[in-house]
């Protein structure tokens, strides 16, 4: 006997004609968890492209909550053309809501229309395609309210993209506020990377112009609210470079002072590991900056901080009278 592969292929069966009737009439709690088939997808964008069916924002609503489609570009296509066309905000913004997640969304950042805009800006995705028009869209001048859902959305920038991110709102020519308010909510770590250990440009052109104004934005951004993170992460490499340590000696310092240390239960710890088996000269550097927050620390942290100094100061003599001075110093 020869068994048809064929026959072991999932069967999916198309929602019967009485059970899409319900759909489209509201009755969905009953029909959760069926699968529309290519008929199904069909009938429900032939409604949907209809202006005189009345059961158009039911089928769209449909389409929304049942995104099989989405596996099909054509009809991706075709519901991105029937968004652009609606002049109705209610099923445009409907529309756009189907679309969520991906990256077609983003051409509706900009619409007329308040309601398709709001919805474009909630269900656009953080992606090497969508960061050109989501800078475009700020730079051109959104609402408050949908402005600071993309800016909030610009967290989530993958650390890798933040270079592309800042090239494309750099293009736009933005003011002062928009910089700001844009830098502050991207990764700290890339961000530091980019605009403060790489250094400015050699040569001076209108570009570069543009680049120190963010560079000095960025770095105000970063000692104004440094992270526990950012602050990990410089801890780490002010331990293995000794030339990074002395370089950003002046902004290690601010960042120490004024980084929040109480989201970072175990940050006492991770100066410990750090230091553990270390030279005296890269203790030395690290003891500067727990000499700096030191000062910061309260309860429990703080002891363990004060603990962790006496440690070092046991070492040697040298290192000592170091630790020493520096304590002096800040005080």
């Amino acid at each position: 006997m020869v068994l048809d592969i064929r026959d072991l292929r999932p069967q999916v069966e198309p929602v019967a004609e009485t059970s899409l009737d319900q759909l489209l009439h509201g009755e969905q709690a009953q029909l959760h968890g069926l699968v529309l088939s290519a008929d199904d997808l069909e009938q429900l964008l032939t409604i949907a492209e209809d202006s005189g069916d009345s059961r158009r924002l039911a089928a769209i609503d449909i389409l929304s909550q049942h995104r099989s489609w989405l596996s099909s570009l054509r009809l991706l296509r075709r519901i991105v053309r029937l968004a652009h066309k609606e002049l109705d905000s209610r099923p445009a913004a409907a529309l756009v809501q189907a679309l969520r997640q991906c990256d077609e969304v983003a051409q509706f950042l900009t619409s007329k229309e308040r309601a398709v805009a709001r919805e474009a800006a909630r269900g656009v995705p953080i992606s090497r395609q969508t960061l050109a028009p989501i800078t475009e869209a700020l730079a051109a001048g959104l609402p408050a309210d949908i402005a600071a859902v993309l800016l909030d959305k610009i967290c989530r920038t993958h650390p890798s993209m933040v270079p592309y991110a800042v090239d494309c709102l750099l293009k736009c020519g933005p003011n002062e506020r928009l910089l700001h308010a844009f830098l502050a909510h991207l990764p700290q770590i890339p961000l530091f990377a980019l605009f403060i250990e790489a250094g400015l440009p050699q040569t001076m052109t209108s570009a570069t112009r543009v680049w120190q104004r963010a560079a000095r934005i960025a770095a105000e951004i970063l000692q104004e609210a440094p992270s526990a993170k950012l602050l990990r992460h410089l801890l780490s490499k002010c331990g293995e470079d000794a030339a990074f340590a002395r370089n950003h000696a002046r902004f290690l310092h601010r960042i120490a002072q004024r980084a929040d240390t109480s989201s970072d239960a175990d940050l006492i710890g991770h100066f410990e590991r750090l230091t553990s088996g270390a030279s005296e000269d890269k203790v030395a550097r690290l003891a500067q900056l727990l000499v700096g927050l030191s000062g910061r620390l309260e309860g429990q942290a703080g002891q363990q901080a004060a603990a962790l100094l006496e440690n070092w100061k046991s070492r040697s003599a040298s290192l000592k009278l170091k630790i020493y001075h520096l304590e002096q110093g800040i005080r």
